[in-house]
């Protein structure tokens, strides 16, 4: 029998496409006119601008420019009792909006800036009925801005797509039955049994679908795929929690009343997509963008707070914004922890117990100290995991503070928020765990983050098919409190682990295997006057190399993370030498002393395994 191996895979991606290009036949052309205005303007004052007569590939504006876009038609009767939508592409973001002016849903253009290795940011898919009854009447307003998810200009602000169209479910479906699987097939061992099986069963489908991807065609490839997508993982030794999530940077690209117009869109999706999904977990941080959906849209705002009430939309964070900390003075930080804690306090009844902040540069040392006295005990980031100097050593320890207040901090193993939710998703975080051996769960975030937009149906189907598909960990969608409360059990077990082994080597350090490995301040090791050690410490009471006494440094205020270490060979003995990751503190710890010189080596393995 020939080995077609290799030949199906350089051609498999291909195949992908194919299928996806038959899910949707346009079937009608719809009318378009825009109201363009330089800022944007509500939905009562809709016709206030500048009328265009528009077609697909005529530029209606430059960049930010504003357009409430009014697409008209009417469904051929030959659409009778077949599922039909609208494809919608402005090159622009786009919200649709009811007949009382109630956000609905958001679209954005499929050219949009993005990292495409997480996936495609478009959404332009507007659901019409699951079966039309034919000639139905298209009248519909969207309110537009000029401008992709990262504030760019695209195409020239052309229309490229606005027609009603038939949506053929089965192709659809065959399509993320296709995805997920050839997903899958790049992170099995190539030789595995699984892999091969997966291959061949693509194989067929790849001979199926070769003349064209009818719906009849479709359901004798999904009956091939089905059997593949059955296999269940078994017994697992690791549970990812999954959580739809949007970042949203409230000013960065783009004019700060773009950020509240991108905020309606984001809720309107995700309460969208809750209606089709029922197991979808949307959650949402910063209460500032609630406020203005309070302010902007409040239909929408009762509709997010039912939701809330449900447990399907998780407040997320307890600050006020996803703040910076560095440059952030105390009082400025309790304010955070204040007016975020209160906000969601009294809007939802709910205590938020988590500082959010995946897209943070970095975090003060006295965040532990501040986050345990607004009754915060749990951390989730993920902003160093893409240092490209040195990596940090854990992703599931406690943080402990200037003051020895500790905080549980959890760090995203796949090192993204953006997740695509594909099999790749999952190998990595299973992989990429550093802290598997001690604690059996992980957090996964997935969606379109940095400028808003959320998760798109994409996201959902491929959960649906990954909750339980051998080999790689079950997953399933729930809040991210709820993952903490599960979490921190491991935290506790590896307390006592961590208890045992230092009574049984009293004075040695915590290593990478105890959930225990904090951001500590900068300490001054009196071993040899002047010197400065920057080394990560679980302790406070001596220097991590020579244990002599320490004292803090009042001049460096900052928890430094992971400090870098150097190739050099010391011709004093150190076989390493650390320095400030701080470029401006220049500082370095070159103990010389005898008594440190004699205890390096004991220590100097354990600290290279940091």
């Amino acid at each position: 029998m020939p080995d077609f191996a290799l030949n199906t895979r350089n051609r498999l991606e291909g195949v992908q496409e194919a299928i996806e290009a038959a899910i949707y036949t346009p079937i009608a052309d719809l009318a378009i006119a825009a109201y363009r205005t330089r800022e944007p303007v509500p939905f009562a004052e809709r016709t206030r601008g500048e009328k265009l007569a528009l077609r697909p590939g005529d530029s209606w504006g430059g960049l930010f420019d504003c357009a409430w876009f009014h697409f008209t038609g009417q469904v051929p009767a030959s659409a009778a009792g077949r599922c039909v939508v609208l494809l919608l592409d402005v090159n622009g973001e786009m919200c649709v909006y009811d007949a009382q002016g109630v956000p609905v849903r958001g679209l954005t253009n499929v050219s949009s800036t993005y990292d495409y290795s997480l996936g495609r940011p478009g959404k332009r898919v507007v659901p019409v009925a699951a079966a039309a009854l034919g000639r139905e009447t298209i009248d519909l307003w969207a309110d537009a801005g000029c401008n992709d998810l990262f504030g760019e200009l695209k195409e020239q602000g052309t229309v490229k797509e606005a027609c009603i169209a038939l949506c053929h479910e089965d192709v659809r479906a065959l399509f993320y039955d296709f995805e997920v699987l050839l997903d899958l097939l790049r992170v099995l061992p190539p030789e595995s049994a699984r892999a091969r099986q997966v291959l061949d069963a693509l194989h067929r489908v790849r001979w199926l679908v070769a003349a064209g991807c009818s719906d009849e065609v479709a359901l004798q490839a999904r009956a091939v795929l089905a059997p593949h997508l059955a296999r269940r993982g078994g017994d697992p030794s690791l549970r990812i929690s999954a959580v739809g999530h949007a970042h949203m940077d409230l000013a960065w690209l783009w004019p700060i009343r773009e950020t509240r117009r991108k905020g309606a869109r984001t809720f309107a999706t995700a309460l969208a997509n809750m209606e089709r999904y029922p197991a979808y977990v949307f959650g949402a941080s910063q209460p500032q963008l609630f406020q203005w959906l309070k302010e902007d849209h409040p239909t929408l705002y009762a509709k997010v707070k039912r939701r809330v009430a449900e447990g399907r939309l998780e407040p997320q964070g307890a600050m006020w914004v996803e703040a910076d900390t560095n440059l952030s003075g105390g009082e400025a930080l309790v304010r955070q922890l204040l007016y975020g804690k209160r906000f969601f306090m009294s809007e939802f009844g709910i205590e938020i117990r988590h500082l959010w902040l995946p897209d943070v540069f970095g975090y003060s040392a006295a965040l532990p100290q501040l986050l345990k006295r607004a009754g915060v005990d749990y951390f989730m980031t993920q902003k160093i995991s893409w240092n490209q100097v040195n990596r940090f050593p854990h992703q599931s320890f406690h943080w402990q503070g200037i003051d020895g207040s500790s905080v549980l901090a959890h760090m995203l193993p796949e090192e993204t928020y953006n997740s695509p939710a594909l099999p790749r998703s999952l190998a990595k975080a299973e992989s990429n765990y550093h802290d598997k051996a001690i604690s059996d769960r992980c957090l996964l975030l997935f969606g379109i983050g940095d400028g808003g937009g959320g998760p798109g149906e994409e996201h959902l189907e491929r959960l649906q098919r990954l909750a339980d598909l051998a080999p790689l960990p079950p997953v399933q969608q729930e809040p991210a409190a709820t993952f903490f409360e599960a979490w921190r059990r491991d935290a506790a077990r590896s307390d006592a682990s961590a208890g045992s082994r230092e009574a049984a080597a009293p004075g040695r350090e915590e290593t990478g295997r105890s959930l225990r490995s904090p951001f500590s301040p900068v300490t001054t090791c009196t071993a040899e006057p002047g010197g400065t050690c920057s080394v990560v410490s679980s302790s406070a009471s001596g220097c991590v190399r020579c244990r002599s006494t320490v004292r803090l440094s009042s001049r460096a205020p900052y928890a430094l993370l992971v400090p870098r270490r150097s190739n050099r060979r010391r011709a004093s003995g150190l076989t390493s030498s650390r320095r400030c990751p701080r470029p401006s503190r220049r500082s370095r710890w070159r103990c010389r002393s005898a008594s440190c010189k004699s205890r390096i080596a004991a220590r100097d393995s354990s600290l290279n395994g940091r």
